[in-house]
């Protein structure tokens, strides 16, 4: 994969100094909650890490019914978002994904929303990904929540006239993963001004300047992966 795009969890000043408006659109994006509902329901009475947690957007909902919520992430800043967000009884790591400070077979779900995809160079991923699997439990679950194809969201990040999206998919699929399910949802900002900032922020202005609508149509495939003994 060509590293002329953007790295998030590395490149982006909207992912450290501007995290405002990185606040803003997690909190627009998924405007009918149903990646909450759907991550709230799995984290029931389990020990789960949010693997790239930013500003704590599913914190609230999942400490709330699991036994021990864990968010790590890169940037420092996020984290202090995400701590504002908990009761106090969470833990939070700052740190990569390569090399996280838990034991082997300590986590009994991961979930991991629009993270993965941001690693442009593949064998980084693949060190993060084999690394969540270290920390997994036998029978314990990964959940990665990505975007699906052809959405106008897709459209106008220009994500429709190649490849991308399609082949960073295929790789999750590659990596012993499941699609479990797949849900059409959309951004819902206060404004066209704040949906046309944040864009711009994150992705630049040409991209920014194809907004016309407060409200973005957004689709969402969330794959599951298991650890069974056949993973070791």
């Amino acid at each position: 994969m060509s590293m002329e795009y953007k790295n998030l969890l590395k490149d982006s000043k909207a992912y450290y100094e501007d995290n405002d408006y990185y606040e803003l659109f997690s909190i627009a994006e998924d405007g009918e909650n149903k990646v909450a509902d759907y991550l709230k329901e799995l984290s029931i009475d389990k020990v789960v890490l949010d693997a790239g947690c930013g500003t704590g957007k599913f914190l609230p909902i999942i400490e709330n019914v699991a036994s021990k919520y864990i968010g790590i992430d890169l940037s420092n800043e996020q984290l202090k978002r995400a701590k504002d967000k908990s009761s106090g009884n969470s833990l939070f790591i700052n740190s990569s994904l390569e090399k996280i400070e838990l034991d082997n077979n300590s986590v009994d779900l991961i979930i991991s929303t629009w993270v993965l995809g941001t690693i442009t160079d593949i064998e980084e991923r693949n060190r993060c990904l084999d690394e969540l699997k270290r920390i997994l439990k036998p029978n314990g679950k990964i959940i990665l929540v990505e975007n699906d194809e052809n959405s106008e969201f897709e459209e106008i990040r220009n994500r429709t006239s190649d490849s991308r999206t399609r082949d960073y998919n295929n790789w999750i699929l590659s990596n012993g993963f499941i699609v479990d399910k797949r849900l059409e949802t959309y951004f819902s900002f206060k404004s066209i001004d704040e949906a046309k900032k944040c864009f711009e922020v994150i992705y630049g202005k040409t991209i920014s300047d194809k907004i016309n609508n407060k409200k973005i149509e957004h689709k969402i495939i969330i794959f599951r992966y298991k650890k069974n003994d056949y993973n070791e």
